[in-house]
């Protein structure tokens, strides 16, 4: 079990759960660029997170804290995480910076 501090909590609630919710339902709606740079955003935050809990703090979210025959599994599934959130990132930073005439499709 991952204990937390009260912010920890809401940070994960709010950036890690929350946001890229909202961003993903702004992205279906006119406000293609805020949902965007939500994203970018909640994903960038998700990373930092990430990468603090389970490669640099000495907290039992640490990849070396983890033994026997989970361990593999946990390195590679925090390894793949850190990757979709940095793809997310640079996915959502892209959109927010996209001209308008690829936010907003002839079709719409």
């Amino acid at each position: 079990m991952v204990t937390l501090t009260t912010f920890g909590y809401i940070y994960v609630g709010v950036v890690i759960t929350l946001m890229p919710l909202v961003a993903a339902a702004f992205l279906f709606t006119r406000k293609k660029k805020v949902g965007a740079l939500l994203l970018a955003l909640s994903m960038l935050g998700s990373f930092i997170f990430g990468f603090w809990y389970h490669f640099l703090s000495q907290t039992n979210d640490n990849v070396t804290q983890v033994h026997g025959p989970w361990h593999s599994t946990f390195l590679w599934t925090a390894v793949a995480l850190a990757v979709i959130e940095l793809a997310g990132t640079v996915v959502g930073f892209r959109l927010f910076r996209a001209p308008d005439s690829l936010r907003y499709p002839a079709s719409f």
